[in-house]
Protein backbone atom coordinates (compact mmCIF):
# COMPACT_ATOMS: atom_id res chain seq x y z
CA UNK A 1 0.00 0.00 0.00
CA UNK A 2 1.16 3.37 -1.39
CA UNK A 3 1.95 6.45 1.53
CA UNK A 4 -0.62 8.36 -0.29
CA UNK A 5 -2.81 5.67 0.44
CA UNK A 6 -1.92 4.41 4.06
CA UNK A 7 -2.18 8.75 4.89
CA UNK A 8 -5.90 8.80 3.55
CA UNK A 9 -7.06 5.56 5.57
CA UNK A 10 -5.34 7.06 8.30
CA UNK A 11 -7.07 10.20 8.08
CA UNK A 12 -10.31 8.25 7.88
CA UNK A 13 -10.32 6.16 10.68
CA UNK A 14 -8.96 9.20 12.86
CA UNK A 15 -12.06 11.18 11.40
CA UNK A 16 -14.51 8.02 12.05
CA UNK A 17 -12.95 7.77 15.60
CA UNK A 18 -13.93 11.20 16.49
CA UNK A 19 -17.53 10.96 15.15
CA UNK A 20 -17.83 7.54 17.13
CA UNK A 21 -17.69 10.28 19.63
CA UNK A 22 -19.33 13.12 18.78
CA UNK A 23 -22.48 10.31 17.99
CA UNK A 24 -22.29 8.88 21.56
CA UNK A 25 -22.23 12.79 22.99
CA UNK A 26 -25.38 13.69 20.83
CA UNK A 27 -27.05 9.57 22.48
CA UNK A 28 -26.44 11.17 25.46
CA UNK A 29 -27.81 14.38 25.19
CA UNK A 30 -30.88 12.95 23.71
CA UNK A 31 -30.95 11.00 26.84
CA UNK A 32 -30.93 13.11 28.93
CA UNK A 33 -33.29 15.65 27.63
CA UNK A 34 -36.13 12.61 27.23
CA UNK A 35 -35.64 12.22 31.25
CA UNK A 36 -35.53 15.60 31.91
CA UNK A 37 -38.40 16.24 29.95
CA UNK A 38 -40.62 13.32 30.90
CA UNK A 39 -43.81 12.97 29.14
CA UNK A 40 -43.14 9.25 27.27
CA UNK A 41 -44.76 6.37 28.94
CA UNK A 42 -41.65 3.91 31.19
CA UNK A 43 -42.40 1.22 28.85
CA UNK A 44 -42.03 2.71 26.12
CA UNK A 45 -38.92 4.93 26.41
CA UNK A 46 -37.24 1.88 28.30
CA UNK A 47 -37.80 -0.05 24.81
CA UNK A 48 -36.51 2.84 22.57
CA UNK A 49 -33.44 3.36 24.82
CA UNK A 50 -32.69 -0.41 24.60
CA UNK A 51 -33.08 -0.49 20.97
CA UNK A 52 -30.74 2.58 20.25
CA UNK A 53 -27.91 1.23 22.97
CA UNK A 54 -28.04 -1.95 20.46
CA UNK A 55 -27.73 0.10 17.48
CA UNK A 56 -25.29 2.69 19.07
CA UNK A 57 -23.07 0.18 19.99
CA UNK A 58 -23.06 -1.62 16.85
CA UNK A 59 -22.64 2.18 14.96
CA UNK A 60 -19.33 2.59 17.32
CA UNK A 61 -17.96 -0.77 16.94
CA UNK A 62 -17.73 -0.33 12.71
CA UNK A 63 -16.61 3.63 13.13
CA UNK A 64 -14.42 3.18 15.95
CA UNK A 65 -12.08 -0.09 14.92
CA UNK A 66 -9.55 0.20 12.26
CA UNK A 67 -9.39 -3.26 10.93
CA UNK A 68 -13.19 -1.97 9.56
CA UNK A 69 -13.91 -1.95 6.06
CA UNK A 70 -13.97 1.59 4.72
CA UNK A 71 -17.76 0.73 2.87
CA UNK A 72 -19.15 -0.70 6.33
CA UNK A 73 -17.65 2.21 8.02
CA UNK A 74 -19.34 4.62 5.43
CA UNK A 75 -22.85 2.86 6.02
CA UNK A 76 -21.75 2.75 9.77
CA UNK A 77 -21.41 7.21 9.23
CA UNK A 78 -24.43 7.57 7.01
CA UNK A 79 -26.56 5.95 9.00
CA UNK A 80 -25.54 7.42 12.26
CA UNK A 81 -25.40 11.24 10.61
CA UNK A 82 -29.75 10.33 10.49
CA UNK A 83 -29.94 9.46 13.92
CA UNK A 84 -27.80 12.52 14.85
CA UNK A 85 -29.85 14.52 13.28
CA UNK A 86 -33.25 12.83 14.86
CA UNK A 87 -31.07 13.45 18.52
CA UNK A 88 -30.42 17.00 17.99
CA UNK A 89 -34.12 17.75 16.49
CA UNK A 90 -35.33 15.81 19.59
CA UNK A 91 -33.39 17.30 22.03
CA UNK A 92 -34.18 20.98 20.73
CA UNK A 93 -37.78 19.97 21.02
CA UNK A 94 -37.42 18.53 24.55
CA UNK A 95 -35.66 21.52 25.57
CA UNK A 96 -38.14 23.83 23.94
CA UNK A 97 -41.04 22.11 25.74
CA UNK A 98 -39.66 21.98 28.88
CA UNK A 99 -38.88 25.95 28.90
CA UNK A 100 -42.34 26.23 27.47
CA UNK A 101 -44.01 24.22 30.63
CA UNK A 102 -41.97 26.32 32.81
CA UNK A 103 -43.62 30.07 31.24
CA UNK A 104 -47.31 28.81 31.64
CA UNK A 105 -47.84 26.69 34.68
CA UNK A 106 -47.83 26.89 38.24
CA UNK A 107 -44.45 26.29 40.46
CA UNK A 108 -46.92 24.80 43.32
CA UNK A 109 -49.83 22.79 43.29
CA UNK A 110 -53.61 23.95 43.35
CA UNK A 111 -55.48 23.53 47.11
CA UNK A 112 -57.71 21.16 45.06
CA UNK A 113 -55.04 19.52 43.04
CA UNK A 114 -55.87 15.56 42.60
CA UNK A 115 -53.97 13.01 40.32
CA UNK A 116 -54.88 13.97 36.69
CA UNK A 117 -54.45 10.56 35.28
CA UNK A 118 -57.02 8.56 37.52
CA UNK A 119 -59.38 11.04 39.41
CA UNK A 120 -62.00 13.35 37.19
CA UNK A 121 -61.38 16.88 37.74
CA UNK A 122 -62.37 20.46 36.71
CA UNK A 123 -60.94 22.69 34.43
CA UNK A 124 -61.88 26.52 33.92
CA UNK A 125 -61.28 28.36 30.94
CA UNK A 126 -61.78 31.87 31.10
CA UNK A 127 -61.20 33.57 27.88
CA UNK A 128 -60.13 37.43 28.82
CA UNK A 129 -61.55 40.05 26.26
CA UNK A 130 -58.08 41.59 25.46
CA UNK A 131 -55.27 41.61 23.88
CA UNK A 132 -52.76 42.46 26.33
CA UNK A 133 -51.30 40.80 28.82
CA UNK A 134 -52.51 37.65 30.30
CA UNK A 135 -51.31 38.68 33.28
CA UNK A 136 -53.78 41.84 33.07
CA UNK A 137 -56.95 41.34 34.86
CA UNK A 138 -60.07 41.70 31.94
CA UNK A 139 -63.85 41.01 31.48
CA UNK A 140 -64.23 37.33 31.12
CA UNK A 141 -65.54 36.64 27.87
CA UNK A 142 -65.28 32.82 27.71
CA UNK A 143 -66.46 30.50 30.35
CA UNK A 144 -66.24 27.17 29.95
CA UNK A 145 -65.96 24.24 32.13
CA UNK A 146 -64.08 21.57 31.29
CA UNK A 147 -65.20 17.96 33.45
CA UNK A 148 -62.25 15.00 32.69
CA UNK A 149 -62.95 11.73 33.47
CA UNK A 150 -59.14 9.97 32.44
CA UNK A 151 -60.90 6.24 33.27
CA UNK A 152 -64.07 6.91 31.17
CA UNK A 153 -62.41 9.00 28.56
CA UNK A 154 -64.95 11.57 28.54
CA UNK A 155 -64.90 15.39 28.61
CA UNK A 156 -67.35 17.37 29.37
CA UNK A 157 -67.58 21.10 28.12
CA UNK A 158 -69.97 23.08 29.78
CA UNK A 159 -70.17 26.32 28.83
CA UNK A 160 -71.75 29.57 30.94
CA UNK A 161 -73.20 32.51 29.00
CA UNK A 162 -70.66 35.44 29.88
CA UNK A 163 -74.13 38.14 30.93
CA UNK A 164 -74.97 35.11 33.44
CA UNK A 165 -75.76 36.90 37.15
CA UNK A 166 -74.10 35.34 39.29
CA UNK A 167 -73.62 36.04 43.89
CA UNK A 168 -70.24 37.40 44.45
CA UNK A 169 -67.98 36.10 47.31
CA UNK A 170 -69.22 39.62 49.03
CA UNK A 171 -72.92 38.28 49.34
CA UNK A 172 -73.75 41.18 45.79
CA UNK A 173 -75.03 40.22 42.35
CA UNK A 174 -73.04 40.80 39.11
CA UNK A 175 -72.68 39.77 35.40
CA UNK A 176 -70.30 36.42 35.30
CA UNK A 177 -67.60 38.66 32.25
CA UNK A 178 -67.43 41.17 35.56
CA UNK A 179 -65.81 39.03 38.31
CA UNK A 180 -62.80 38.72 35.59
CA UNK A 181 -62.16 42.38 36.46
CA UNK A 182 -61.78 41.12 40.01
CA UNK A 183 -59.49 38.23 39.27
CA UNK A 184 -59.22 34.33 38.41
CA UNK A 185 -60.13 33.40 41.78
CA UNK A 186 -63.23 35.56 42.10
CA UNK A 187 -64.38 33.99 39.14
CA UNK A 188 -64.13 29.99 40.03
CA UNK A 189 -65.57 30.59 43.63
CA UNK A 190 -68.35 32.23 42.06
CA UNK A 191 -68.99 29.41 39.40
CA UNK A 192 -68.36 26.56 41.95
CA UNK A 193 -71.22 28.30 44.21
CA UNK A 194 -73.31 28.54 41.09
CA UNK A 195 -73.05 24.91 40.25
CA UNK A 196 -72.01 23.63 43.63
CA UNK A 197 -69.03 21.74 42.28
CA UNK A 198 -65.14 22.12 42.84
CA UNK A 199 -62.98 23.93 40.10
CA UNK A 200 -59.43 21.98 40.51
CA UNK A 201 -57.67 24.03 37.87
CA UNK A 202 -58.12 27.15 35.61
CA UNK A 203 -56.50 28.00 32.30
CA UNK A 204 -56.34 31.96 31.37
CA UNK A 205 -56.65 32.73 27.82
CA UNK A 206 -56.95 35.84 25.75
CA UNK A 207 -57.83 36.83 22.38
CA UNK A 208 -54.03 36.75 21.31
CA UNK A 209 -53.92 32.70 22.50
CA UNK A 210 -56.56 31.97 20.02
CA UNK A 211 -55.92 33.56 16.69
CA UNK A 212 -52.04 32.70 17.15
CA UNK A 213 -53.01 29.11 17.92
CA UNK A 214 -55.36 28.90 15.16
CA UNK A 215 -52.18 30.29 12.89
CA UNK A 216 -49.82 28.19 14.44
CA UNK A 217 -51.95 24.75 13.75
CA UNK A 218 -52.89 26.00 10.14
CA UNK A 219 -56.56 26.91 10.67
CA UNK A 220 -59.15 24.60 11.43
CA UNK A 221 -62.64 23.68 9.98
CA UNK A 222 -65.71 24.42 11.61
CA UNK A 223 -69.38 23.44 10.44
CA UNK A 224 -71.40 26.53 10.68
CA UNK A 225 -75.84 25.67 11.20
CA UNK A 226 -76.13 29.44 9.10
CA UNK A 227 -74.77 31.58 6.89
CA UNK A 228 -74.10 34.78 8.14
CA UNK A 229 -71.46 37.98 8.08
CA UNK A 230 -70.01 38.37 11.32
CA UNK A 231 -69.96 41.57 12.98
CA UNK A 232 -66.63 41.39 13.62
CA UNK A 233 -64.41 41.96 11.02
CA UNK A 234 -67.10 41.50 8.83
CA UNK A 235 -66.10 38.06 7.52
CA UNK A 236 -68.75 36.01 6.08
CA UNK A 237 -69.13 32.24 6.80
CA UNK A 238 -71.43 29.64 5.09
CA UNK A 239 -73.89 27.10 6.12
CA UNK A 240 -71.90 23.97 6.02
CA UNK A 241 -68.01 23.72 6.27
CA UNK A 242 -65.76 26.84 6.89
CA UNK A 243 -61.74 26.62 6.53
CA UNK A 244 -60.79 29.56 9.27
CA UNK A 245 -57.72 31.33 10.05
CA UNK A 246 -56.84 32.50 13.28
CA UNK A 247 -59.05 36.20 12.94
CA UNK A 248 -62.41 34.15 11.50
CA UNK A 249 -62.05 31.92 14.17
CA UNK A 250 -62.45 34.51 16.76
CA UNK A 251 -64.61 36.28 15.27
CA UNK A 252 -66.76 32.76 14.75
CA UNK A 253 -66.32 32.36 18.89
CA UNK A 254 -67.35 36.10 19.64
CA UNK A 255 -70.09 35.95 17.40
CA UNK A 256 -73.79 36.55 18.73
CA UNK A 257 -75.73 39.08 16.35
CA UNK A 258 -76.33 36.47 13.70
CA UNK A 259 -78.42 34.21 16.19
CA UNK A 260 -81.61 34.87 17.38
CA UNK A 261 -80.74 33.13 20.95
CA UNK A 262 -77.74 35.33 20.93
CA UNK A 263 -75.26 34.23 23.84
CA UNK A 264 -76.62 30.77 23.93
CA UNK A 265 -75.79 30.26 20.23
CA UNK A 266 -72.65 31.77 20.97
CA UNK A 267 -71.02 29.77 23.51
CA UNK A 268 -72.37 26.28 21.58
CA UNK A 269 -69.46 28.23 18.98
CA UNK A 270 -66.79 28.15 21.33
CA UNK A 271 -67.26 24.95 22.32
CA UNK A 272 -67.40 23.81 18.30
CA UNK A 273 -63.74 25.79 17.90
CA UNK A 274 -62.41 24.66 20.98
CA UNK A 275 -63.33 20.70 19.46
CA UNK A 276 -62.13 22.12 15.95
CA UNK A 277 -58.56 22.69 17.60
CA UNK A 278 -58.15 19.76 19.83
CA UNK A 279 -58.53 17.71 16.38
CA UNK A 280 -56.59 19.09 14.35
CA UNK A 281 -54.28 18.43 17.13
CA UNK A 282 -54.45 14.92 18.02
CA UNK A 283 -55.53 14.27 14.70
CA UNK A 284 -53.10 14.47 12.37
CA UNK A 285 -48.90 15.24 12.24
CA UNK A 286 -49.98 19.46 12.70
CA UNK A 287 -48.60 19.03 16.68
CA UNK A 288 -45.23 17.55 15.10
CA UNK A 289 -44.87 19.37 12.21
CA UNK A 290 -45.61 22.75 13.78
CA UNK A 291 -45.04 22.40 17.48
CA UNK A 292 -42.38 25.35 18.00
CA UNK A 293 -44.28 27.52 16.53
CA UNK A 294 -46.95 26.94 18.32
CA UNK A 295 -45.12 27.32 21.23
CA UNK A 296 -43.91 30.07 20.56
CA UNK A 297 -47.57 31.61 20.18
CA UNK A 298 -48.85 30.16 23.53
CA UNK A 299 -46.55 30.92 25.73
CA UNK A 300 -46.75 34.55 26.27
CA UNK A 301 -50.87 34.21 25.95
CA UNK A 302 -51.07 31.80 28.80
CA UNK A 303 -51.16 31.38 32.12
CA UNK A 304 -52.77 28.03 34.19
CA UNK A 305 -52.62 26.57 37.82
CA UNK A 306 -51.45 23.28 37.05
CA UNK A 307 -47.99 22.25 37.39
CA UNK A 308 -45.37 21.29 34.97
CA UNK A 309 -45.48 17.64 36.36
CA UNK A 310 -49.27 17.77 36.27
CA UNK A 311 -49.28 18.67 32.65
CA UNK A 312 -46.66 16.43 32.19
CA UNK A 313 -48.27 13.56 33.39
CA UNK A 314 -51.61 14.22 31.43
CA UNK A 315 -49.19 14.04 28.05
CA UNK A 316 -47.52 10.95 29.08
CA UNK A 317 -51.13 9.28 29.96
CA UNK A 318 -52.27 10.42 26.36
CA UNK A 319 -49.08 8.81 24.89
CA UNK A 320 -49.37 5.97 26.83
CA UNK A 321 -53.32 5.00 27.18
CA UNK A 322 -53.78 6.52 23.30
CA UNK A 323 -57.80 7.32 24.35
CA UNK A 324 -60.59 8.13 22.28
CA UNK A 325 -62.23 10.72 24.12
CA UNK A 326 -65.60 11.13 23.81
CA UNK A 327 -66.73 15.33 23.84
CA UNK A 328 -70.58 16.16 25.07
CA UNK A 329 -71.49 19.48 25.32
CA UNK A 330 -73.91 21.57 27.50
CA UNK A 331 -74.49 25.41 28.62
CA UNK A 332 -76.33 26.79 30.74
CA UNK A 333 -79.36 28.88 29.94
CA UNK A 334 -81.68 31.56 31.24
CA UNK A 335 -83.80 34.83 30.49
CA UNK A 336 -83.26 38.23 29.33
CA UNK A 337 -83.23 40.77 31.64
CA UNK A 338 -81.74 44.11 32.84
CA UNK A 339 -80.86 44.75 36.24
CA UNK A 340 -78.15 46.57 38.49
CA UNK A 341 -75.43 44.93 38.97
CA UNK A 342 -72.49 45.47 42.03
CA UNK A 343 -69.83 46.84 39.27
CA UNK A 344 -72.08 49.49 37.90
CA UNK A 345 -74.09 50.60 40.76
CA UNK A 346 -77.26 51.44 40.35
CA UNK A 347 -77.20 51.79 36.47
CA UNK A 348 -79.43 48.91 34.81
CA UNK A 349 -77.66 46.67 32.53
CA UNK A 350 -78.45 43.69 30.40
CA UNK A 351 -78.13 40.40 32.01
CA UNK A 352 -78.86 36.62 31.97
CA UNK A 353 -81.22 35.46 34.89
CA UNK A 354 -80.37 32.01 35.30
CA UNK A 355 -82.62 29.13 34.55
CA UNK A 356 -83.05 26.91 37.73
CA UNK A 357 -83.72 24.03 35.70
CA UNK A 358 -80.55 24.71 33.58
CA UNK A 359 -78.48 24.66 36.63
CA UNK A 360 -79.95 21.63 38.23
CA UNK A 361 -79.45 19.79 34.55
CA UNK A 362 -75.74 21.06 34.41
CA UNK A 363 -74.97 20.13 37.64
CA UNK A 364 -76.30 16.01 37.06
CA UNK A 365 -74.08 15.97 34.07
CA UNK A 366 -71.01 17.19 35.58
CA UNK A 367 -71.92 14.57 38.50
CA UNK A 368 -72.46 11.62 35.72
CA UNK A 369 -68.93 12.43 34.09
CA UNK A 370 -67.37 12.26 37.05
CA UNK A 371 -69.02 9.65 38.78
CA UNK A 372 -70.93 7.64 35.99
CA UNK A 373 -72.68 5.41 38.61
CA UNK A 374 -74.15 8.71 39.90
CA UNK A 375 -76.16 8.58 36.28
CA UNK A 376 -77.51 5.01 36.91
CA UNK A 377 -79.01 6.22 40.40
CA UNK A 378 -80.59 9.26 38.23
CA UNK A 379 -82.24 6.63 36.07
CA UNK A 380 -83.49 4.48 38.99
CA UNK A 381 -85.08 8.03 40.60
CA UNK A 382 -87.02 9.35 37.47
CA UNK A 383 -88.14 5.41 36.86
CA UNK A 384 -88.92 5.75 40.52
CA UNK A 385 -90.51 9.00 40.12
CA UNK A 386 -92.82 7.94 36.94
CA UNK A 387 -94.31 4.73 38.86
CA UNK A 388 -95.57 6.67 42.02
CA UNK A 389 -97.10 9.24 39.24
CA UNK A 390 -98.52 6.18 37.83
CA UNK A 391 -99.75 4.96 40.90
CA UNK A 392 -101.21 8.21 42.35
Amino acid sequence: MSNARQYRKSKFNTFTKIWSLLYLVALLVFVTSMLVLDVIPSKILLLAFVVLLIISGVFFVQLFKDNIKRSRKVIAFILSLILMIVYTVGTAYAFATHEFLGQVTAKKKAEDAVDVTSKPFNIYISGMDTTGKITDEARSDVNMIITVNPKTHKILMTSIPRDYLVELQNGEKDKLTHTGLMGINETTSDVEDLLGIKINYYVKVNYNTLKDLVNSIGGITINSDKAFISYIGRYQFVKGENELDGAKALAYARERRAYSDGDNHRVRNQQEVLKAIVNKLTGSTTLLTRYNKILKYLAPTMEMNLTRAELKALVKFHLGKHPNWEFESNSLEGFDAFSPVYSSGNQRLYVMKPDEASIKKARQKIKEIQNPKSKNNSDKDLESESNDDDNL
